[in-house]
């Protein structure tokens, strides 16, 4: 027997706006900053290293926008593909843009094909691009960033892959376990997205988009967050970021939004439900978080007995309070955290807490340096004759005799 439900009036509207609002606190770890000034608004277990699938592509991008800044790749070039990743692209579960030819793609339609759909044969392309067919190589340029960061994060993919889907295709790096995959912290991966999007802020244009038309495919981003998306909501004023999904991370996301005129950056991951608990993450903070104007100022340091300048990243910003904290009391403190010579033009040199905010204290705030301090030069020592000093003395009252000879 067919039975029909007929759902009573305006019963379809609460089912999806109960679907869209599920529990943000069932998750394996979640992260919530300030893009400009790095505070931290929200922390579950950010700092737990896990899988994050392919979020990892974010510090694949982050490196390949620095190549094209640093004049080692160029946008319109052709990038090599070889047969492996061809034969990856077109897998039913790891492909999502099909490479058809070696060479047939610039970096910029692999860029989008890595960002929009997640392509892991686009990422691994690129990678291998920007460290000259290298591979393994890129890995270690990736960990290499990531420690230069300072976060937690270990990488064995440039795609978010595991070794396990890698060796198939002769990607696994050697050295490493049949299991091995990338493990990275939910604040690490959002600093990452937060360096990504500053060093190329033109990628929203890519990210918001649902799909996107490349070589007769249709790119497919699978953020249900973005319009027309089941979970798009206008008042989240969304603008992209990254999402991921393997069997062992579940599913992650990481999304940048923007609340009184501050771009948030929010990371989750390990859900059954990321869309709907990122909309009762964003709905949290929008009951329990205000922001107030607090102005700053350069500040002077010395290091080794030199002056040196530190500029704030704003001269004004936005602190973030929970509710039910006095704005007033709210203060601003930076803590010099280089301690060496020499210091370059624009090296990160501070670090700023927000006090009496209510809110955990992390932040990634840096204060750089406004003038290059080189390091002092070694003085020289006088020139030695290797004399001892009694021979010395021997010398100079022969040389003194010698006057009267």
């Amino acid at each position: 027997m067919l039975l029909v439900f007929t759902p009573a009036k305006n019963s379809f509207a609460k089912s999806k706006k109960d679907a869209q609002m599920s529990d943000y606190t069932k998750v394996k770890s979640a992260y919530v900053m300030d893009a400009k000034s790095g505070q931290t608004l929200y922390d579950n277990h950010a700092n737990n290293q896990l899988p994050i699938a392919s979020l990892s592509k974010m510090m694949t991008l982050y490196l390949t926008t620095q190549a094209i800044k640093h004049h080692q790749l160029n946008w319109n070039d052709k990038v090599p593909v070889d047969d492996q990743l061809i034969k990856m692209s077109k897998s039913y579960s790891l492909g999502s843009f099909k490479i058809k030819h070696s060479n047939q793609y610039t970096v910029e339609d692999l860029y989008k094909a890595a960002l929009i759909a997640s392509s892991n044969s686009a990422a691994i392309a690129l990678g291998k691009a920007v460290a000259h067919g290298d591979n393994a190589k890129f890995i270690a340029m990736m960990n290499n960033q990531a420690k230069d960061w300072g976060i937690d994060a270990h990488f064995v993919s440039s795609s978010g892959l595991d070794n396990t889907d890698l060796k198939k295709y002769g990607y696994q790096l050697d050295g490493t376990p049949a299991k091995a995959q990338n493990l990275v912290s939910a604040r690490a991966i959002s600093i990452i997205a937060q360096h990504l999007t500053q060093a190329y802020p033109q990628i929203y244009q890519w990210s918001s988009k649902a799909s996107y038309k490349l070589d007769g495919q249709t790119l497919v981003n699978t953020n249900s967050l973005l319009k027309p998306g089941f979970y798009y909501r206008p008042s989240n004023h969304l603008t992209g970021l990254k999402t991921g999904y393997t069997e062992n991370a579940g599913l992650c996301l990481t999304v940048t939004y923007w609340r009184n005129g501050r771009e948030l950056i929010a990371t989750i991951i390990g859900s059954q439900s990321t869309f709907s608990a990122m909309n009762g993450l964003i709905t949290h903070l929008d009951k329990t978080v205000r922001s107030t104007p607090v102005k700053e100022s350069p500040k002077t340091y010395r290091i080794k007995g030199h002056q040196v300048i530190a500029n704030p990243a704003e001269n004004q910003t936005r602190v973030w309070y929970r509710i039910g904290q006095d704005p007033n009391k709210i203060t601003v403190n930076n803590q010099l955290t280089a301690t060496t010579l020499p210091i370059k033009k624009d090296q990160p040199i501070t670090t700023t807490t927000f006090n009496n905010t209510g809110l955990p204290n992390a932040t990634t705030q840096n204060g750089t340096a406004a003038t290059t301090i080189a390091k002092p030069a070694a003085k020289k020592q006088p020139h030695s004759t290797g004399l001892s000093w009694f021979n010395r003395l021997i010398a100079g009252i022969g040389r003194t005799f010698s006057q009267f000879i």
